[in-house]
């Protein structure tokens, strides 16, 4: 409506004063220019949320370390897993954890559930926010390297207990090569609830290990 308003304005400007001319090519840059303006300010770009990033970045960054920066205290312990507390002061999330998987080489994995309800439709909309904040995001290493998040969205459907979607560093670390970031939406009768995911997957599916190394991925 602004844009159509403008049109008749500037038409009426030449019909009623056609001795002050304007040059075409100026008029037509001129338009150009406000249409732009216009377009450029109703467009709305996501904005990365701190507080999610804050806290991914301390995730990732404390991988190598064992998440040990952020450990907290045990809260379980079995004789293939045991779980964790963390230090993380993550106020966009319900709860989050660590989970320890037991092997010859320690696995470790990192989930926060950001939302709980039993609408579906709710759910879903927290689950797409989640990856379209995944998708702007950068982060930040302590080494001075930057990485983005790439990955593909996955639309839930309510026929599924369980919907996912990952994302992968890009570049991909070199000391972090099979780092996953996965967006979880999961039904707990009667509740769904959408999560964050980080591990250091040990191999692909299609690569062959030892059976004695293995250790169940998160």
């Amino acid at each position: 409506m602004k844009q159509r308003s403008f049109f008749l304005f500037c038409r009426s400007i030449i019909v009623k004063n056609p001795p002050m001319k304007m040059p075409k090519t100026s008029l037509i840059a001129f338009v150009f220019l406000f249409v732009a303006s216009q377009t450029h300010a109703q467009i709305k770009f996501p904005v990365t949320n701190n507080d999610l990033r804050n806290n991914l970045q301390k995730v990732i960054a404390d991988f190598p370390n064992g998440l040990n920066d952020i450990k907290g205290d045990v809260t379980s312990r079995n004789p293939q897993t045991i779980e964790y507390t963390t230090l993380l002061k993550f106020d966009g999330a319900e709860e989050n954890t660590i989970t320890q998987y037991i092997s010859a080489k320690p696995i470790y994995s990192w989930q926060a559930v950001l939302l709980t309800t039993e609408d579906f439709e709710e759910a879903t909309k927290k689950y797409k926010w989640l990856c379209n904040q995944l998708k702007v995001m950068t982060i930040k290493m302590g080494d001075g390297y930057t990485f983005s998040l790439n990955g593909n969205y996955e639309a839930p459907t309510e026929s599924k207990d369980f919907n996912t979607s990952t994302f992968k560093l890009t570049p991909a670390a070199t000391y972090l090569p099979k780092m996953k970031i996965e967006v979880g939406m999961q039904f707990y009768f009667p509740e769904w609830k959408v999560s964050l995911t980080v591990y250091q997957k040990e191999r692909e599916d299609n690569e062959r290990g030892d059976i004695n190394d293995d250790a169940p991925n998160p």
